[in-house]
């Protein structure tokens, strides 16, 4: 027998509640992120006026990467922001994925390997587990 560690889905039960936390922490993260590219903005004028004195080529290497920070941040919140939408667009009591976790499963010779391993979620309902499933039948 060999212990194998196998990711476990897991669901939620969109509640009122549920709903309320989710869009509150998505709506932290977009004021996170907003925060971050005022602090990039304010650091890239100085950053910039600094690497004028060290010629063209300075300036350019900065410029890109400055770029390439805003461009990040601006499309994290992007993708926050659609998620916000598609939560606020969620019915109550709809399954909305929750993420995944890693349990410990045990194998021996002569197991399905589908079977053993794939297929189990955890279903929460304001963080109650209300049903285990595995390969789509509760547990």
């Amino acid at each position: 027998m060999l212990t194998v560690k196998v990711p476990v889905g897991i669901k939620l039960i969109l509640t009122e509640q549920t709903k309320q936390g989710i869009t509150g922490e998505i709506n932290q993260a977009i004021q996170q992120i907003q925060h971050e590219l005022e602090q990039i903005e304010f650091q890239a004028r100085k950053a910039l006026a600094d690497a004028e004195q060290h010629g063209p080529e300075a300036v350019q290497g900065l410029t890109a990467r400055i770029n390439q920070e805003r461009g990040a941040r601006m499309e994290r919140r992007e993708q926050l922001m659609q998620q916000l939408v598609q939560i606020q667009q969620s019915p109550i009591n709809s399954e909305i994925p929750g993420g995944q976790v890693e349990s410990s499963v045990n194998v021996s010779v002569g197991d399905i390997w589908e079977e053993t391993v794939q297929g189990t979620e955890i279903v929460l309902k304001d963080g109650v587990v209300v049903e285990i499933r595995r390969a789509g039948d509760a547990v």
